[in-house]
């Protein structure tokens, strides 16, 4: 009995003390995340605009291309900043946040799909000077995309009691 006081203190102090350190300390690594997604996609929509005018054959489906995926980056960046700015107290008792990371999975689907236009559009023009610009463009898509997926898979693998617990059930 004298040995289980120390231990229940112990474990007191900790749920009193840590625990609500953890929930307010922030994830710096994740708001750069965003920032350096919104500006890289800023980058490469602000460069595929500037190929519009260059062939009459694509320009029109280059812009449009162009706006939707300014859209979707920005919804990218809001389920991003939704994730990383979630409590890590709240991450650690209940588990990672599933909604918007599913949010963000179907919002790479649109990149992908971007990217399949923009590999289709790059077939139809005959400029060497703009396939070499929407080949590059199509690149830095590709790698913000490889970046977003890389986030999900790190965020989706953070332990939480809630899930330790019913792993433990369904054994």
């Amino acid at each position: 009995m004298k040995n289980s006081k120390p231990a229940s203190i112990f474990a007191l102090s900790f749920v009193l003390f840590a625990l609500p350190c953890l929930a307010f300390a922030a994830n710096d690594k994740g708001k750069e995340v965003s920032a350096e997604h919104r500006s890289k996609v800023a980058e490469i929509v602000q460069q595929l605009t500037a190929v519009v005018g260059q062939d009459k054959n694509i320009g029109q489906e280059i812009r449009q291309i162009a706006q939707e995926q300014n859209t979707t980056t920005e919804r990218m960046v809001t389920k991003i900043e939704k994730i990383e700015t979630r409590g890590k107290l709240k991450t650690f008792l209940i588990g990672t946040d599933y909604k918007n990371i599913g949010a963000l999975r179907s919002e790479l689907v649109t990149t992908a799909n971007h990217i399949d236009r923009l590999e289709k559009a790059l077939e139809r023009t005959d400029s060497e000077e703009i396939k070499t610009e929407l080949n590059a463009q199509i690149t830095a898509l590709k790698e913000a995309q490889i970046k977003v997926e890389s986030f999900i898979k790190t965020n989706e693998n953070k332990f939480s009691l809630l899930g330790w617990l019913v792993k433990l059930f369904n054994q």
